[in-house]
């Protein structure tokens, strides 16, 4: 807009000049720079109304600290596409992240309007675009435009692998389970692993006996291991009193991440568990492999806990899973708290690598 007040400045100046000299030339060329704002003005109007903008991401998923590009999407119905400038914000509690915006013009009525963020805080984070604005042929004047549609991004949780001492008690953890080790033989008959050859030391108990009738050679069962898990990550999702929400979120995802991995990593499968304020109950996720635990994490992520008080998630949990047997609960709140048993911690958005790979849990 600086343009278009020195433009009309200008316009001031000459017919003050005019006036003062009474020359009239100054009034003719006074005239043409005003006839010529006119039809700017008017141009600018049936852009206006004749261009469609939209917001989306092309990447809705990316790493901590990597540039994302959030873009308008600008549309002309007729003529060339125009000139959108805008600025980018991140829609969270206790972030001020902003970031104006490039133009490129793709073809006569498409172009696109991007910004380019960073984020180094884990989570899911609505992106919006403010203050958009449609400029004329000159970039002199300009229409604030709104926007109704916002875009999301999934910041990716850092995995930070911590020692974990794992007690006899849960290294031979074994109860009911209706899902089984896809390579783990136990002995639960309702599972089979395999049918094989007989070899010294099998159990009479698991001979196919119609098989081997069949085949003239003695072939037994290899039965599938129960898949149990032992260990709960409870996370209270209580994000109400947080100082500053995007780092408290933050801090508890990577938290549950670098638990959860760091338990795959020594073989204990695990549930992780939080409250879902719009079920109005305990949401679990069993995870066995890595992909379990981003799938998790991304759950988790929609919940909005920004209004969110604290709550008794392991009592809850006991409730709803009553009769489940466990070994030991791991719980994790938006506080920094870290709890297993009479192990006690505290985590530190500005400090979480270190203090994450100091503690030791026993699980």
């Amino acid at each position: 807009m600086k343009r278009g007040i020195i433009y009309i400045l200008l316009i001031l100046v000459c017919i003050y000049i005019g006036i003062i000299n009474r020359e009239e030339a100054y009034f003719y060329v006074a005239a043409l720079m005003l006839a010529v704002m006119v039809c700017l003005l008017a141009g600018l109007f049936t852009r206006f109304f004749r261009t469609g903008i939209s917001m989306q991401m092309n990447i809705p998923v990316v790493e901590k600290n990597r540039t994302f590009h959030p873009e308008l999407t600008v549309r002309s119905k007729s003529g060339q596409v125009p000139y959108v400038s805008a600025v980018f914000k991140v829609m969270a509690a206790g972030m001020k992240k902003k970031q104006n915006s490039t133009f490129r013009q793709i073809d006569n009525e498409n172009g696109v309007c991007q910004g380019a963020m960073s984020l180094a805080v884990s989570g899911r984070y609505e992106i919006t675009a403010a203050d958009v604005r449609v400029y004329d042929a000159f970039h002199m004047f300009y229409i604030k435009k709104k926007i109704k549609n916002s875009a999301n991004v999934y910041v990716l949780p850092q995995c930070y692998l911590m020692p974990i001492n794992i007690t006899k008690k849960t290294r031979d953890f074994v109860t009911d389970s209706d899902v089984y080790h896809a390579d783990i033989r136990g002995d639960d008959s309702s599972e089979v692993y395999q049918v094989r050859e007989y070899r010294p030391g099998d159990s009479v108990r698991n001979i196919h006996w119609k098989l081997t009738a069949r085949q003239d050679e003695i072939m037994v069962r290899d039965m599938n291991k129960t898949l149990s898990c032992p260990v709960i990550i409870c996370v209270n999702l209580d994000g109400k009193d947080c100082k500053n929400y995007g780092h408290a979120m933050s801090a508890a995802l990577e938290s549950m991440v670098s638990l959860s991995f760091s338990l795959i990593d020594i073989r204990v499968p695990h549930f992780i568990a939080w409250y879902d304020p719009e079920k109005m109950s305990i949401t679990r996720y069993r995870i066995i492999k890595e992909e379990d635990v981003y799938d998790a994490a991304a759950r988790m992520s929609y919940v909005d806990a920004r209004s969110m008080d604290w709550y008794d998630v392991i009592g809850m949990y006991r409730e709803k899973y009553r009769g489940e047997d466990f070994t030991s609960f791991i719980d994790v709140d938006m506080k920094g708290n870290i709890q297993c048993g009479d192990d006690r911690y505290h985590v530190k958005f500005e400090t979480l690598k270190e203090d994450l790979t100091h503690m030791c849990l026993t699980v």
